[in-house]
């Protein structure tokens, strides 16, 4: 399944003409043991001992570019998220939606950029990596919570030379899922965190 997302991209990239202000992402990645601010501090790079997995596609359509003069960029983004359970419950989708900043760095003959995102997730189910924590706590769980992102990635057009890959993104993301302390489902502590690699191009 997530070699047929990444070829899929990978296909629209070479196809797909610069300037454009569409994107579209595939994204694998695996739950995290790790709370969330120990994943941004790259102080807890890991795997849950769950081994669950998220497969996802996302769309989204550039408002701003480089606003006020700045490397800032601005999207608005949603897409829909398969997470493999791994035989602990029924598999489900997950639907989010949300606005993205990205901050673009060109260095090293490249473009970097560092994204994050803030919206909202709904989920067919709790993942089972929260219902565990809520258990432990003592907390609540909720299908609608709040979502986050981080992300890193590189212009592979750029970095291969090749130029019909160019607004073409690999990158590695932080998937978060947490309900705000309380605010969502009054979830207070409870929330998931993913890894996630991914390729993502404008079209």
């Amino acid at each position: 399944m997530k070699t047929a997302l990444f070829t899929l991209l990978l296909l629209l990239a070479t196809t797909a003409s610069a300037e454009n202000d569409w994107s579209i992402r595939a994204a694998v990645g695996s739950a995290s043991a790790s709370d969330f601010d120990e994943l941004y501090y790259f102080s807890g790079l890991n795997t849950s001992s769950l081994k669950t997995h998220i497969y996802g596609v996302e769309g989204g359509y550039r408002l701003a570019e480089d606003i006020f003069e700045w490397p800032i960029d601005i999207y608005v983004k949603g897409g829909l998220n398969y997470f493999d359970e791994n035989g602990h419950q029924a598999n489900f989708f997950e639907g989010t939606l949300y606005v993205k900043f990205y901050v673009k760095l060109n260095a090293f003959e490249n473009q970097l950029r560092f994204g994050i995102a803030e919206g909202v997730s709904y989920a067919g189910r709790s993942p089972y990596v929260e219902k565990l924590e809520a258990e432990e706590e003592g907390d609540n769980v909720s299908k609608l919570l709040n979502y986050m992102e981080i992300t890193f990635d590189i212009d592979l057009g750029r970095l291969t030379g090749y130029p019909s890959l160019k607004e073409t993104y690999f990158g590695y993301m932080i998937k978060h899922r947490s309900g705000v302390q309380g605010y969502y489902g009054g979830v207070s502590d409870g929330g998931s965190n993913y890894n996630a690699l991914y390729i993502e191009t404008n079209f």
